[in-house]
């Protein structure tokens, strides 16, 4: 009988950043009222269901909206620079149109062929694949048949689901992942299906 682990895969609440539409990356930006709102809201959710272990990103913005969960749930976070958002450089505190008037040529380098092509000292998509796949196969290992919570960023989110339902893609567009969601991915043994894509507690359907 195949070893069923289940993996909970959170995106932190929301910050001034994305609220403003502003390339965050790396930048260790803070909730706003709004993120600390719906970080509690779903912490006070899941509250209400069993985990072994809490994994975190160590950026303020996962590590607050971890801190709530792990508060209901009486687990002590574990935090991995691996599972950060992707490094981008020099884009990071602009806003896309601001990238695209000052960076021309880096972005449409990145569009074309962003696995190889990336911001001005950041990483490409196969850089930061390779750091995300490192981190849950890892994971995945230690915590074999167990319940898991990483509280992490949209764009680890989306590439990992492009790994592990192998979706032929140069990018990871294809996901929608808001603030607060919760993406739920069942292993059984190799074999994973994804049970919950971007559910937003007390939201309803859009």
């Amino acid at each position: 009988m195949a070893t069923k682990t289940e993996l909970l895969l959170i995106r932190h609440g929301e910050t001034d950043y994305n609220k403003n539409s502003i390339i965050q990356g790396q930048t260790d930006t803070e909730l706003n009222e709004s993120g600390i709102i719906k970080a509690e809201e779903t912490a006070e959710f899941l509250k209400n269901y069993e985990f072994d272990h809490i994994y975190s990103s160590d950026l303020k913005r996962a590590k607050k909206t971890a801190s709530f969960i792990a508060d209901k749930l009486e687990l002590e976070i574990k935090e991995s620079k691996k599972i950060r958002e992707i490094d981008f450089g020099d884009w990071e505190g602009l806003k896309l149109e601001e990238i695209v008037d000052q960076y021309p040529d880096d972005m449409e380098a990145w569009r074309i062929d962003p696995l190889n092509n990336g911001a001005p000292g950041g990483e490409n998509i196969t850089q930061f694949a390779a750091r995300i796949k490192s981190f849950f196969d890892q994971l995945l290992e230690k915590h074999r048949g167990e319940k898991l919570i990483v509280v992490t960023h949209g764009g680890v989110i989306k590439l990992y689901l492009r790994e592990v339902l192998a979706v032929q893609s140069k990018s990871f567009k294809q996901f929608q992942v808001d603030n607060t969601s919760l993406t739920e991915i069942k292993f059984y043994d190799d074999d994973a299906i994804l049970s919950k894509l971007n559910y937003v507690v007390g939201e309803n359907f859009k």
